[in-house]
């Protein structure tokens, strides 16, 4: 349970329930402060956790110094990760020491990694919850309220997803929410410890994933992004093969819904049916993330990924091809174990001829408990790094092709946040995933006597608005206002 430097992820976020789920929790117990870290899925997972405290009638603060009990929801996926996980319990930890805390509960996938001894290394914490025992969190809270709950854990549950989701509290006013589909990978990618801290695929029902999207479009979200460990693998477990695309056809029935994302797609669960849906589903945005890890065949093999790499490219070309303007991103992991320069060679070339509009690298990290830990022909750490670094400046000249390719056109865009000081707001185009793909820097400039008048005042939060591209960088564009759509 040791790192080195902080984790790439965003960092921790304190989540406060502000936005959705039923109102009127009003406990004289608490208040509870959530902080929370990872992927999108630990956020989802957190705003379960809100809503079911929300609903037990117990309060929750966004201070933390001000809590009675801090509820830490951990990510473990590399050692980064556990060590940013590990620096925020320390942090809420030293909290005891005024007196206020009571108590300390640390959930998600660092206690499923390392069990009880969490406890044992980190007298402070309470109480420990797994990724699948998280619907316990408020009689865990309760007890340690009223101090009828000892120091324990509860893990495991990993065969089964967690009973019927419930109204969720999003953790932040906006018109964009994550919907998590399933949990669990039934892939054995030789990277990674997902299986071991998730376990297998399990997909949540249709009906359930389309009560909460109308749930979420009710209370004002328009854009659902879809998560899981594997989306494309849904449906697998209910149908016998995968069935995203009937998913998304149910969604872009769903009023109120404006657009919808993919996530966190596998090339291997890709169908025909699924590339259909861009075209006769209105509401599916142009856009598909896929991480392809790798372009040489002997190391994708030693990753244990499929398929091979002719497969994933004919479908990457495919999806440009048939998907008029589809923005397309991947990740990849550079020196992985036997990675020649020959490999990487063929990795960068393949940077530069598919032409991600965006693009992940990240250097290998052996981590215990995975089949990679235990392979020979280990790339040195520097060249890991090297090489990451050759890869992503590539990529920036890809992307700052492709961004500066935009200048003129005219583009739909979510405001997410407005600086009226500045006079900017800052959202984001369908290209654009909430938080890992930069944003559009907005101002409500005249754009001259031949086109018609702009609004002085800049669109609130929430708000799509159409502008007009003025300027890019490899990451963000500028624009001006053209014109509200919708609020």
């Amino acid at each position: 349970m040791k790192g080195a430097r902080p984790f790439s992820c965003p960092e921790a976020t304190v989540l406060v329930a502000t936005a959705t789920g039923p109102a009127g929790a009003t406990g004289s117990d608490g208040p509870v402060a959530f902080v929370t870290l990872g992927c999108p899925k630990n956020l989802v997972d957190a705003e379960m956790m809100l809503g079911s405290l929300h609903r037990a009638g117990l309060r929750i603060t966004a201070h933390v110094a001000e809590a009675a009990i801090v509820v830490v929801n951990t990510c473990a996926f590399v050692t980064d990760a556990q060590k940013e996980s590990i620096d925020a319990i320390l942090d809420a930890a030293r909290l005891k020491e005024t007196g206020r805390l009571r108590g300390l509960v640390v959930t998600g996938c660092l206690p499923q990694r390392h069990g009880a001894s969490v406890l044992e290394e980190i007298p402070e914490v309470d109480f420990l919850l797994g990724p699948g025992s998280l619907a316990g969190l408020p009689g865990v809270v309760r007890g340690l309220l009223d101090g009828t709950l000892t120091r324990g854990a509860r893990l495991g549950g990993l065969d089964r997803l967690e009973d019927p989701w419930e109204a969720r509290v999003l953790s932040q006013g906006r018109a964009s929410a994550y919907l998590k589909i399933s949990d669990g990978c039934d892939h054995a990618c030789a990277f990674c410890i997902i299986p071991v801290l998730r376990g297998r695929h399990r997909s949540r029902p249709l009906d359930e994933i389309i009560a909460e999207a109308h749930r979420l479009c009710g209370a004002g979200v328009q854009e659902v992004t879809l998560v899981a460990q594997d989306t494309t693998a849904w449906g697998t477990d209910l149908y016998g093969q995968p069935a995203l695309d009937r998913l998304v056809e149910a969604l872009d029935a769903v009023e109120g819904m404006r657009w919808i994302r993919l996530l966190y797609t596998h090339p291997r669960h890709w169908t025909d049916r699924l590339v259909a849906c861009f075209d006769r589903c209105a509401r599916l945005v142009s856009y598909a993330d896929i991480p392809v890890q790798h372009a040489s065949d002997s190391v994708l093999r030693r990753m244990h990924r499929v398929p091979v790499w002719a497969e994933t490219e004919a479908l990457l070309r495919r999806l440009r091809r048939e998907v008029p303007g589809i923005v397309l991103r991947t990740t990849v992991i550079t020196g992985f174990p036997g990675e020649t320069e020959e490999d990487f060679q063929r990795l960068l070339q393949m940077v530069g001829d598919l032409e991600f509009d965006h693009l992940g690298a990240f250097a290998y990290s052996k981590e215990e408990g995975t089949a990679a830990a235990r392979l020979t022909g280990r790339v040195p750490t520097r060249l890991r790094a090297q090489r990451r670094d050759a890869v992503l400046a590539r990529q920036r000249a890809v992307s700052l092709r492709r961004n500066r390719e935009r200048i003129g056109r005219v583009l739909e865009v979510i405001v997410e946040s407005v600086d009226s000081e500045k006079g900017v707001a800052r959202g984001r185009w369908a290209g654009q995933a909430p938080e890992i793909d930069g944003e559009v820097v907005l101002t409500p400039a005249v754009l001259g006597p031949d086109h018609p008048p702009v609004a002085k005042r800049l669109p609130g939060p929430g708000t799509f608005v159409r502008v007009r591209i003025t300027g890019a960088g490899p990451y963000d564009l500028a624009a001006s206002l053209e014109e509200e759509v919708s609020s």
